[in-house]
């Protein structure tokens, strides 16, 4: 298992982006209780369409072009107990030829979830470990383990007239609160300053005719441990996005602009493009897919 991958601790330079998918694609459940075992996720081919900064390895050298990429949620008791795993691979851009093709990064993650109703939404509790690595040279890697809170709500289930006045569709999204709890290089500012101790995220998303079509912006911060006051934010990362969605396939085609907050500095901000494909080993529709933050989430 992957949240079994041994935590290395070497200061290095490191990136403050956001590569977890949620679990069980950020779905508020609307068809009673489940426990039963089941194996879900979805596949990701992306391309950095416009990308002047964001780098390929985790040493932050080359710009990375495509990523490859796959989520899995394992449920042991249905969402009650489930795993969640996560593979990213890099490419590099500034390569020759078919070089741009060949893998520079694997990030891996790994964790545990619960996921339980909780008023007119679901709230989702989880711990993941993730490791990223070069695989194309040598180089240091990076590290951290977190747990979050995610209360993930849906308008039409509290207002079910909504869905009708949108030709099924719905206002969801979530809200997001996390710590890093062991973090000795992730930063808490697009320039790899600082170290990151809290995140704060929130997601919207608008979607019409019966979910093919969406309109989605995200909103995620960051704080600096080791700043005089740890709860404010240092960072902000927002994302506007567009998605084409006829299960089990969708088109995702998004803006990210990533900025300091507490002092002036570096600002990154790239378009990016995705293709998903969506799988449940059990159900016949899978869930869509809401794994946010770069490429959606490099």
């Amino acid at each position: 298992m992957l949240a079994l991958v041994a935590i290395t601790c070497i200061p290095h330079v490191a990136r403050a982006l956001d590569k977890q998918g949620s679990a069980h694609g950020g779905a508020v459940g609307d068809e009673g209780p489940d426990d039963k075992f089941d194996v879900s996720g979805a596949l990701t081919l992306g391309s950095a369409i416009v990308d002047p900064t964001y780098a390929a390895r985790p040493d932050n050298t080359g710009l990375a072009l495509f990523r490859y990429a796959g989520h899995a949620d394992v449920d042991l008791i249905g969402r009650k107990l489930s795993i969640p795993l996560d593979v990213n691979l890099f490419t590099d851009r500034l390569k020759k030829g078919a070089g741009v093709l060949v893998p520079t990064e694997l990030d891996l993650i790994g964790g545990v979830t619960t996921t339980f109703d909780a008023g007119p939404g679901d709230l989702e509790l989880g711990a993941r470990l993730e490791r990223d690595m070069p695989i194309d040279r040598g180089g240091f890697s990076q590290t951290y383990v977190d747990v979050r809170g995610r209360y993930l709500y849906s308008l039409a289930k509290v207002s079910p007239g909504l869905r009708h006045s949108l030709v099924d569709g719905d206002i969801s999204g979530a809200v997001t609160l996390g710590a890093f709890a062991f973090n000795p290089t992730y930063a808490a500012r697009p320039d790899n300053s600082g170290l990151a101790l809290f995140r704060y995220g929130l997601r919207t998303e608008l979607s019409v005719w019966h979910d093919h079509w969406s309109v989605a912006a995200d909103l995620t911060s960051f704080t600096d441990r080791e700043a005089s006051v740890v709860v404010a934010p240092s960072e902000a990362d927002v994302t506007y996005e567009v998605i084409a969605r006829f299960a089990p396939y969708e088109l995702h085609l998004a803006y990210e602009r990533d900025m300091p907050l507490d002092r002036n500095g570096l600002v990154q901000s790239f378009v990016y493009a995705l293709a998903v494909w969506s799988f449940d080993l059990v159900k016949d529709e899978p869930k869509p897919l809401m794994d946010r933050g770069t490429i959606p989430s490099p």
